[in-house]
């Protein structure tokens, strides 16, 4: 059985943790013979404390999708925003108003204001901050607009213009944006397609948007957390309670250890 796990608020708690008693049962499921790994839209840099921590020893993958990595984190497969795409998402949504965006390029983010508050975080985490220069033809692992209004316009106004890239609206008003065919999903499906692992033995946990399509693909598919989206549970088997009441560990105990 593959078992692939959504980061945060599936595994990761609020607090940034992975609780011992999950962890435990991750390591007690890889022991039966399960494979293990994780799918999430975070960076590398932001993800590799809990890929370290469990110690994958299978494919995995990062920015939704967009960036599939081995277990000693070579690159398999990885999708950008063309500079183009991102020149012109900038030029035509992202220097309205209450807008804020950030090109993301590894551990970087090239933003229009270095300063403003929406990007302090980045500092806690070892990352770089840069002005955005159009000039320098910028490629994007993500693209992430924050819309003070208007953000599901915006949202929609992208999409329409630029059909083959994915993006995500979620509710703190914050786009991200990736390349074509760069979802969780086909991620997913290259991940078992490299370990010889069928569909139907594929089981996949998530809470949010951006796992809709990976819950869609596996075989079996769990939603996590106490109030999960009606989006998430109408493509779920089934729905455990979040990390922080140890959900997916008890889901492991009771379906395979």
């Amino acid at each position: 059985m593959l078992l692939a796990f959504d980061l945060d608020n599936t595994i990761v708690t609020q607090d940034n943790r992975i609780l011992n008693r999950t962890r435990e049962a991750i390591f007690a499921a890889r022991a039966a013979g399960h494979h293990v790994t994780v799918l999430t839209g975070r960076t590398q840099a932001s993800a590799r404390l809990h890929i370290d921590d469990l110690n994958l020893d299978i494919p995995y993958s990062l920015n939704h999708g967009a960036l599939v990595l081995r277990a000693d984190h070579s690159v398999v497969q990885q999708t950008v925003v063309t500079a183009t795409d991102v020149r012109d998402i900038v030029t035509r949504y992202a220097e309205r108003p209450g807008v804020e965006y950030a090109c993301i390029q590894d551990d970087t983010l090239f933003v229009r204001d270095p300063d403003d508050t929406r990007w302090s975080w980045v500092h806690t985490e070892s990352r770089y901050l840069k002005p955005f220069d159009s000039s320098l033809d910028l490629v994007a692992d993500k693209l992430v607009l924050s819309c003070e209004t208007r953000s599901r316009e915006t949202h929609d106004a992208i999409r329409s213009s630029h059909p083959d890239l994915v993006l995500y609206l979620w509710n703190d008003n914050f786009i991200e944006v990736t390349g074509a065919k760069s979802d969780k999903g086909a991620a997913l499906a290259l991940i078992t397609e490299m370990l010889g692992v069928g569909r139907d033995e594929t089981v996949a946990f998530g809470d949010g948007i951006n796992d809709i399509s990976m819950l869609e693909w596996a075989g079996r598919s769990v939603a996590v957390g106490t109030e999960p989206l009606d989006s998430v549970l109408a493509v779920s088997d089934e729905h455990v309670v979040g990390p922080e009441q140890h959900g997916v560990a008890q889901w492991l105990e009771h379906n395979l250890l």
